[in-house]
């Protein structure tokens, strides 16, 4: 009997199938984590729309406040630069006003020292002009042994502008790289004002011992000249002709009582160039060179040829034959010529009538009208004309009368003294 039962098809032996992890179902982490992130600011922006919504009027006025705060010090600020750099441009030219002040000063007061320091000068170069040493020849080893220019009321020397010497730097400190400090501009003119009220003062002390000088060689001059016997109104030379508008001195001779100093000193100055003058026309030096010995003087004496009672009208020096013989001023040849007993004679005028002779000369060396010097040789000793033996007649006459040379000696002995 047929079954009736349906047929169940035999079984296939399939493979088991691979296990599998069981799906869950879910949101995914991302997600997740947006979703909190956005509900997050949704909440702060909601706390903040609140808070701005509940305290925005004060907020706002706190911002305003501050930034009011910040506007004013700025402000503040720059109005303070500003007038701290108004301050500054104001003391700037300030200052550069007073340095072109103290500059235009010290110029002046540089160009009054120069102009001082030039009279000084002047002054000095007069005053030397007209010293003793100046008024009778000095050859060396004669008269006076030969020195140095440095008598009481010598000029001292004034000095140039020159720069001070500066110390070298040593050695290791410029290799360690340390240099002198620069002076300011300010300190230099500092020194520079110094340097120039020194000069000033020095340029008074200078005035003071020009005036000095002066005086002291115009009282020398003085005794000098008395000592001849002949008033100086005598033998004053002719003042020369001068004139031009008056002039006051310059402010220069205002600093430190210059101006009374100078006019004194320039008084004393012309003074002593005036006496000078007069010296150097008088015969007041020397007729031979080296000492001089006398061997017959000015006055009565036995003549040397009759014995009889005589006026001797000079003096008489022992001379070696052709010593130069020379005269003793400046002068104009009036006499070369052989004249009776005084053999070979020349005889030299000077100023104010004085004239001098120098008689029996062996020679000759100068022609009448010929200017001679002080000192010039006029001749050679010698023995000619009325004379016993070599030797030199000297006379001095005050025109046309003999009178005693030894006046004039004495004179010019005190102006050895001087030297």
């Amino acid at each position: 009997m047929p079954n009736r039962h349906p047929r169940h098809p035999p079984a296939k032996d399939f493979a088991r199938p691979a296990t599998r992890e069981p799906v869950q179902a879910g949101i995914s982490p991302k997600i997740v984590l947006a979703l909190c992130a956005l509900t997050l600011a949704t909440t702060l922006w909601g706390g903040a729309a609140t808070w701005y919504i509940l305290f925005r009027d004060e907020f706002a006025q706190t911002f305003l406040a501050r930034q009011t705060e910040m506007r004013i010090a700025y402000e503040d600020r720059v109005a303070d630069l500003r007038n701290r750099l108004e301050r500054e441009i104001t003391s700037g030219l300030v200052e550069r006003k007073a340095f072109a002040a103290r500059v235009d000063a010290l110029t002046t007061r540089q160009a009054e020292i120069e102009s001082r320091q030039i009279w000084i000068a002047s002054l000095a170069d007069r005053l030397s002009g007209s010293a003793p040493s100046r008024l009778l020849p000095e050859p060396a080893g004669t008269l006076l042994p030969s020195r140095a220019v440095e008598t009481t009321g010598s000029i001292p020397t004034m000095p140039g502008a020159k720069p001070m010497p500066v110390a070298a730097e040593p050695l290791d400190l410029r290799l360690r790289g340390h240099a002198p400090a620069v002076p300011s501009v300010p300190d230099r003119l500092s020194g520079v004002e110094l340097s120039l009220g020194r000069a000033s003062a020095a340029a008074v002390g200078s005035a003071e011992t020009i005036r000095q000088a002066a005086r002291e060689r115009v009282t020398r001059l003085r005794l000098a000249l008395e000592a001849t016997r002949l008033p100086v109104s005598r033998l004053s030379p002719r003042e020369p002709a001068t004139g031009g508008p008056f002039v006051p001195l310059p402010q220069a001779f205002d600093a430190a009582g210059l101006r009374p100093i100078a006019a004194d000193a320039e008084g004393s100055v012309g003074e002593l160039e005036r006496l000078g003058s007069v010296a150097r026309s008088l015969p007041l030096g020397r007729p031979m060179f080296g000492p001089l010995e006398q061997t017959s003087s000015f006055g009565a004496r036995l003549d040397p040829f009759n014995r009889a009672a005589a006026m001797h009208t000079g003096v008489d020096f022992r001379a070696e034959a052709g010593a130069p013989v020379r005269s003793t001023a400046a002068g104009r040849v009036t006499v070369a010529d052989y004249s009776g007993g005084y053999g070979n004679m020349v005889e030299v005028e000077h100023e104010g009538g004085v004239s001098t002779r120098y008689a029996h000369l062996s020679a000759i060396t100068v022609a009448p009208g010929q200017r001679v010097d002080l000192g010039q040789i006029v001749g050679r000793a010698g023995s000619t004309g009325r004379s016993t033996g070599t030797h030199l007649h000297y006379e001095t006459r005050i025109d046309g009368e003999p009178v005693n040379p030894a006046r004039f000696f004495e004179a010019g002995r005190l102006l050895e003294a001087a030297r």
